[in-house]
């Protein structure tokens, strides 16, 4: 019981300690918040890899037209990665609107991006997803920080687009978080994903240090920290609004956080020198602290399956009479029930820990101008993803110890 006291108590205080001290750093730099404003205006090419994607493809390809961005500096590159059904050919009615088209061999993602890169005449390079949706002012927003000429990288903000499961409502928060932490980490130098929805890079890093890697399941987290490995500098903006179609069913969810979890651990094990004090605050802090926030949840989530068999779940079915006059007694002794677990320690510091969650989605809420509520989003996010979260770490660490094939 000691050990587990030990477990709870750790978890308790790692989050409460990582919680405060990211809000705090958000609230340091609060006057790097705002985006800087261009000055000058390079060609970005975006390059849109898609493969199977003839529900979307339209809808992607009409948000990048409509962004506000000088028309002569906006570089379109579809790359059809051979698909089977009519992506290609609906893509093609983009070409009188000056989208450069392209078709090779299935190959997967990160060649497709590849054959976009050679075809790039920007100076800025974008990845957008094929399933994603930008913003009007998404890219102007972005452009103003490569002024900087360490800034190798720019992330957007990303949200869920038009939430209707629940699965979907969940990941509103989660997403939500991201918003917030993305930006917390961009002021500790220690951004270590650049997601695929619009992403802009600096090409002449790709010219210099090679292209995507073609045998990577993440890729985005691969040019992440090979920019971290190098020494130079990856910035977020939180107006570059782009709405990405989250899994709207079990299956296709967990089956998405496989292959990112997967490719993490491999990536993070490609780049080992980053766990090191030259690296800063990434090296120091936010990989080490990925690692036992994984931890953690395994150790809470285990404890609380046990606490329920063993307590809850067994006397239902071995006593249920007996289990039904606990239940009673429990309600009609709920003050002072709940008189007695104030005193203890562990449940107020669990509702601070809470709140904590819950400023970080009203500063994200705030400070990027989302729209859509929260309220049901969070509680569905309370409720399941402590468990989620250890699925898709379970079977990403699965895959990994027996080396399984993930296919993008």
């Amino acid at each position: 019981m000691a050990f587990i006291d030990f477990i709870l108590y750790f978890a308790i205080f790692f989050g409460l300690f990582t919680g405060i001290f990211f809000i705090l750093t958000f609230f340091e730099n609060k006057k790097y918040i705002a985006d800087p404003k261009a000055s000058k205006f390079p060609k970005v090419s975006i390059i849109v890899p898609a493969y199977n994607e003839e529900k979307t493809i339209k809808k992607t390809l009409n948000s990048l037209l409509n962004v506000n961005y000088p028309k002569d500096k906006l570089d379109i590159i579809f790359v059809d990665d051979g698909s089977k059904d009519n992506t290609l050919e609906k893509a093609k009615e983009y070409e009188k609107f000056g989208v450069r088209i392209f078709h090779k061999e299935n190959g997967g993602k990160a060649s497709a991006l590849n054959l976009g890169l050679e075809k790039a005449k920007g100076e800025l390079v974008a990845a957008l997803d094929a399933d994603s949706f930008v913003s009007k002012n998404s890219v102007m927003n972005m452009v103003g920080y490569f002024e900087d000429s360490e800034v190798m990288a720019v992330t957007p903000t990303l949200k869920i687009y038009n939430p209707k499961t629940l699965w979907q409502k969940i990941q509103v928060t989660e997403y939500l978080f991201g918003v917030f932490l993305r930006k917390v980490f961009s002021f500790m130098g220690s951004l270590h994903v650049t997601p695929g929805p619009l992403t802009i890079y600096r090409k002449s890093f790709f010219d210099k240090y090679g292209n995507y890697d073609e045998g990577n399941l993440t890729e985005d987290i691969e040019v992440a920290l090979r920019i971290q490995s190098k020494g130079y500098v990856i910035e977020n903006s939180m107006n570059a609004d782009v709405y990405t179609l989250g899994p709207p069913t079990f299956k296709k969810l967990i089956r998405q956080r496989r292959r990112w979890y997967r490719g993490f651990l491999d990536n993070v094990f490609a780049y080992p020198e980053l766990f090191n004090p030259k690296h800063g605050n990434l090296g120091l802090f936010i990989l080490p602290a990925a690692f036992i926030s994984v931890i953690v949840v395994f150790a809470l989530v285990s404890y609380w399956a046990y606490n329920f068999l063993s307590n809850v779940f067994l006397h239902l079915i071995t006593e249920p009479e007996f289990f039904l006059i606990k239940l009673n007694l429990f309600i009609t002794n709920i003050p002072s029930t709940l008189l007695t677990y104030t005193i203890k320690p562990l449940i107020p510091l669990s509702v601070i820990l809470t709140l904590i969650g819950l400023t970080y989605l009203l500063l994200a809420k705030v400070y990027s101008n989302e729209k859509q509520s929260i309220k049901i989003p969070y509680i569905s996010y309370l409720i399941f993803y402590g468990v989620l979260f250890a699925s898709w770490w379970s079977v990403a660490i699965f895959s990994k110890i027996f080396n399984m094939k993930i296919k993008w």
